[in-house]
């Protein structure tokens, strides 16, 4: 089934309302100018009889017209007779003839050789007595002539309003769809090309263009930056578990051609245990990772007091990790609306990576500001450089270049997850630091 273009739609709709308002417009102005003149035509034959009673003159017996009367004004015949209905002055228009009966003062018509005609009649009484009439007479004809000359010069103008109107809708939707076939136009292309870095940059055209292209280039600008980190965790995570896959099946043949006795297995075996719990580590922070981008894993926010939580992390890590000084700042009885589970994570991940890449002492710290609650893990470790302090929160950056396991056992992830529970949270982290100067890690909400 062929799709109709919205272009066509809209002219089709908009010619049609112009059609009809000029319809309506034209049949306005037949009514209202016909009426018009008949109401003018009325007025006239009824001042005209009037205006000419008081130049009717009766003298020495006989009746006539004085020096102001007019036999025909303004298409208006005026006839005197006397009050036996005898004419006595004045003439009707050619092949006019009627045997109407007189009445004073009414306005009626006549029909006579396929003409109709106002007629229209006024009484005179003289001080003697004696009366006469004035009887006037005009063509309805007039008020038809002038109408079927509107209806003309509209039946003639209203074909090129039509036209005019149609191409000026057609005109202005062509234009204000060029924004859409250039957007639809340049999807092909991407999708075609898989070029994610091309934008629209509609700068010059109208402010509904101009959003529409906006929306779309922030668009790609979201898609080409999912697509490139799509890529780089892609890339990162096949790195992270091909190199204990490596090693577990390398140490499989190892023992499988050499190990000879039970002491040579259990050491093997210790080697793969290792790198099973790494792999499972990654895997399992990578679930954690997915699950919060798809909102499976649903944010359970719940009142809870952060001052316990804080309290009870610290005092587990502390014995986890002798020979490491735990300070404590924490302002007791500090509530907020929170995912408890979360938070305990992002905590748990600060405070693991300060023992990890940081010395011996570290400080933990919660405090109200402003409305806002803060927490901080400040250590006094190897630091970070400047430069790569906007590349700790993402996925499988590690300091080390060459991406291998390092020392302290980091897969890259802690931070990046750290991010995105703030990020859930309606907070920011941030961080200070600088090399061998140690690190300063913040997280900042809204307390609700």
């Amino acid at each position: 089934m062929r799709k109709i273009s919205v272009k066509f739609i809209i002219t089709f709709w908009f010619t049609m309302l112009m059609v009809t308002v000029a319809v309506l417009v034209m049949v306005f102005m037949l009514t209202a100018s016909r009426l018009t003149m008949e109401q003018d035509m009325q007025r006239r034959i009824v001042d005209g009889v009037r205006d000419n009673r008081n130049d009717v003159r009766y003298e020495d017996d006989t009746i006539y017209a004085g020096g102001g009367f007019r036999y025909y004004v303004n298409g208006v015949y005026c006839v005197i007779y006397d009050g036996n209905y005898n004419k006595i002055a004045g003439e009707f228009p050619e092949g006019f003839e009627t045997n109407a009966e007189f009445q004073d003062g009414i306005l009626r018509t006549a029909e006579h050789d396929g003409k109709s005609y106002y007629i229209y009649d006024s009484y005179i009484t003289f001080k003697n007595g004696r009366h006469a009439w004035i009887r006037g007479v005009s063509l309805t004809t007039t008020t038809v002539t002038v109408a079927s000359t509107v209806a003309k010069v509209a039946a003639a103008v209203m074909p090129a309003v039509v036209v005019i109107s149609a191409a000026g809708g057609y005109f202005i939707t062509n234009r204000a769809m060029k924004p859409i076939e250039r957007v639809a136009r340049v999807s092909d292309e991407i999708s075609e090309g898989k070029d994610l870095s091309r934008r629209l940059n509609m700068k010059n055209e109208s402010k509904e263009a101009y959003m529409l292209a906006q929306s779309y280039d922030k668009m790609l600008e979201r898609l080409e930056r999912s697509f490139d980190m799509e890529k780089q965790f892609t890339s990162n995570a096949s790195h992270e578990l091909r190199t204990p896959t490596a090693v577990i099946i390398s140490q499989c043949e190892y023992a499988l051609e050499h190990d000879k006795t039970p002491e040579d297995y259990q050491e093997t075996i210790g080697i793969i245990k290792r790198q099973a719990r790494r792999m499972n580590a990654v895997v399992s922070q990578l679930l954690n990772f997915a699950r919060m981008e798809q909102g499976t894993q649903k944010v359970h926010m719940e009142h809870a007091n952060l001052s316990d939580i804080a309290e009870a992390v610290c005092e587990e890590h502390e014995e986890l990790n002798e020979g490491i000084t735990f300070e404590k700042d924490i302002e007791p009885d500090i509530t907020a609306t929170v995912d408890v589970t979360m938070i305990t994570r992002m905590l748990e991940n600060l405070i693991t990576n300060a023992c990890k890449f940081g010395g011996k002492h570290i400080k933990v710290g919660l405090y109200r500001e402003d409305g806002d609650v803060c927490l901080f893990v400040r250590d006094d470790g190897m630091g970070i450089a400047k430069e790569n302090q906007p590349k700790i929160w993402e996925r499988f950056w590690q300091g080390d270049p060459s991406r291998t396991e390092n020392k302290a056992g980091s897969n890259g992830l802690g931070l990046a997850m750290v991010k995105q529970i703030a990020e859930l949270h309606g907070g920011e982290m941030s961080v200070e630091s600088a090399p061998r100067q140690g690190s300063t890690f913040a997280f900042r909400m809204k307390i609700v």
